[in-house]
């Protein structure tokens, strides 16, 4: 399915004094309850916005399995699935409201080519192993919860900003749950604690780049320009380093970020983008690459996109998941 892009430059007049008119109200708070009140690239915004946040929501399911099947106890066992069905949950009150635009979500979910699926590198690894998932919780869940806080609080259209308070209220949970085992592990053992560093190493920078390109590459504001979302690329990211960089300090976690007294403010100890040594399945922090190579290696997928996409639409879990 593909969401046909809205022809700007082939508006009549008044549609351009509609356009502006619904940016100077959503720009003073005006909240939008119906689809009648945007204009066609409001929409279109919307639209791609909560089908982006639905997809994540989706991919959570075959990233966490493994994590599932390889969980210690029936208590994590319990845990994993609680979270599993959280995100699901999440995913279905966005199909569902995109519905209302006139989608079909049986054949979002179920019909859709993988490769139409926009998730992002950071939910398309096997999380395989519960310190692997918790590490997970801790630095991505935080990154999804950074993002969902900031809709909830910014977003114009109404019933989507309100939607989003039962789902903050989840995401909240499993980074907590995240951090408290995170902790637990760390201090468990010295080969436990070289498990959640290796979780980390892998992760960081995955959760880093959760929130896209750097300001100054951006080239479409329209979430920003319609108050979909409050914050920047940036500022998103300032946020997210804001609160996992303390943690992991406090922990004793080593990670590739710092303060900077300079500048007065969390930053990343690399400059993006850099390169995946694809042979030791590690980050080269002291390789950058390009921009281009980099938009190519994440529309690539990661590892388990297609093949976990393609295990829910052949509905292939069943009695497996216990």
């Amino acid at each position: 399915m593909k969401i046909k892009q809205q022809a700007i430059a082939t508006r009549h007049p008044e549609e351009d004094i509609k356009e502006r008119s619904l940016q100077l109200r959503v720009k003073a708070g005006h909240k939008l309850e119906s689809e009648e009140e945007m204009t066609p690239r409001y929409r279109e915004v919307l639209i791609q916005t909560m089908l982006i946040a639905a997809d994540l929501e989706l991919m959570t399911l075959p990233s966490y399995y493994g994590a599932l099947c390889m969980a210690p106890t029936l208590d994590d066992k319990i845990a994993v699935a609680a979270s599993i069905q959280d995100e699901m949950g999440h995913a279905q009150v966005m199909y569902r409201m995109l519905e209302d635009f006139g989608f079909d979500a049986q054949e979002l979910i179920m019909e859709r080519s993988p490769d139409a699926v926009k998730s992002f590198e950071l939910i398309e690894q096997d999380v395989g192993d519960y310190i692997t998932c918790v590490v997970m919780m801790a630095l991505g869940d935080r990154a999804g919860y950074t993002t969902t806080r900031d809709l909830e609080a910014n977003c114009s259209f109404g019933p989507y900003a309100r939607s989003l308070r039962k789902v903050n209220f989840e995401e909240r949970f499993h980074v907590a749950h995240g951090e408290r085992w995170v902790k637990y592990f760390w201090q468990h053992s010295s080969h436990a604690r070289q498990r959640v560093q290796a979780a980390v190493d892998l992760l960081f920078p995955m959760a880093a780049s959760w929130f896209g390109t750097p300001d100054a590459m951006k080239k479409r504001t329209d979430q920003l320009t319609y108050n979909i979302r409050g914050l920047s690329n940036d500022e998103l990211r300032q946020q997210w380093l804001n609160e996992v960089v303390p943690f992991c300090e406090s922990v004793g976690i080593e990670i590739p970020a710092h303060f900077d007294r300079e500048l007065g403010r969390y930053v990343l100890s690399y400059e993006e983008p850099i390169a995946w040594n694809e042979e030791n399945k590690k980050w080269d922090f002291d390789t950058q690459i390009t921009w281009p190579e980099k938009f190519a290696h994440w529309k690539k997928g990661g590892p388990i996109k297609r093949s976990g996409l393609e295990r829910i639409q052949s509905e292939r879990w069943g009695k497996e998941l216990w």
